[in-house]
């Protein structure tokens, strides 16, 4: 029989590392502290030349965290279907009193201006990775400089036979604090590229978005926002390609799954179900006491791996 271990964020809070979304946030604060104050600042055409795409990108991440609802990077990754840019936008007003040719005229004119805006400013993709990649490669040299501590009874564990070790952190905590030598990190690990973002499927940009009648938006109608907003979708295809040998080589032989600071979130349940698809039919799936104290979270985990085809037995364990 064997065990495999599951990890979250939760896993390198638990041992005092900063790498809560928050804890991102404030980096991106440090690395451009005008950006706070600007985050909500329409940009108009003329203005681009004062300002640079890595400035911009910064001010869209901290005003969409800063809209994020709950501390799981889950939800921060699920906010990017729902960029809006609106906020940061020229709206275009019209008075009540033009005929039809010059509103048709105005709005062509529009349309033309917000594209050329857009595909030649808009590019946030390559500097959000950029940012984060330099976050991630400063929590690990912290970790690297031992400036944290293992927990003696994860180790007694982490020693158990036939032990295997999935997760979703960059950080490479489990090498660095318990001696484990081989870990799948499935969204890749501090060094490489890293792996985030939503789990839509052909979302249109703005397809989420509520406008108010008295406070109307930018009508946005560059095909090139949609295709920013897909570029936020995270790729789950290419890891389960990379780690086919690993999904591969699980089987019932697993019958204990630990669990630990992962939320379960739907852009990460193509792995959960795979997992659960060929590890024994009646596994035990842990979850540590901390988490346990939250009753609410640990009940929606726990109805996330039922409708993820789980249906072994819960229980729980000292994290």
């Amino acid at each position: 029989m064997s065990s495999l271990f599951i990890i979250g964020n939760g896993f390198d809070l638990a041992h005092g590392i900063p790498t809560k979304y928050s804890d991102f946030r404030k980096y991106i604060i440090n690395l451009y502290p005008e950006a706070l104050e600007f985050r909500d600042e329409i940009i108009h055409i003329e203005q681009c030349h004062e300002i640079y795409e890595d400035e911009f990108a910064a001010e869209i991440l901290l005003s969409t965290m800063d809209k994020v609802c709950g501390e799981d990077w889950g939800n921060f990754e699920s906010a990017l279907a729902d960029i809006n840019f609106g906020n940061k936008l020229p709206n275009m007003v019209c008075d009540d009193d033009w005929s039809e040719d010059e509103r048709n005229n105005m709005w062509g004119a529009y349309l033309m201006y917000m594209d050329q805006l857009t595909s030649g400013f808009i590019n946030c993709t390559p500097h959000w990775q950029e940012f984060f990649r330099m976050w991630i490669k400063g929590v690990e040299h912290k970790i690297e400089s031992g400036k944290y501590t293992s927990k003696n009874n994860l180790y007694q564990l982490f020693s158990k036979p036939n032990t295997q070790f999935f997760t979703f952190n960059y950080t490479k905590t489990l090498q660095k604090l318990y001696g484990i030598k081989k870990v799948i990190h499935i969204h890749n690990r501090c060094g490489q590229k890293l792996i985030f973002g939503h789990g839509e499927d052909d979302i249109m940009y703005g397809a989420h978005h509520k406008y108010d009648e008295h406070n109307e938006e930018p009508i946005i109608g560059s095909s090139f926002l949609d295709d920013m907003v897909m570029s936020f979708k995270k790729d789950t295809t290419s890891p389960l390609k990379k780690y086919n040998d690993f999904f591969k080589k699980l089987d019932a032989s697993t019958n204990q799954v630990y669990s630990y600071g992962f939320s379960y979130s739907k852009v990460d349940g193509i792995y959960i179900k795979e997992i659960i698809k060929r590890i024994h039919s009646e596994a035990i799936w842990f979850f540590t006491e901390f988490e346990a104290q939250d009753r609410e979270a640990l009940r929606i985990k726990k109805i996330r791996l039922r409708n993820y085809g789980f249906k072994g037995d819960f229980a729980l364990y000292e994290g």
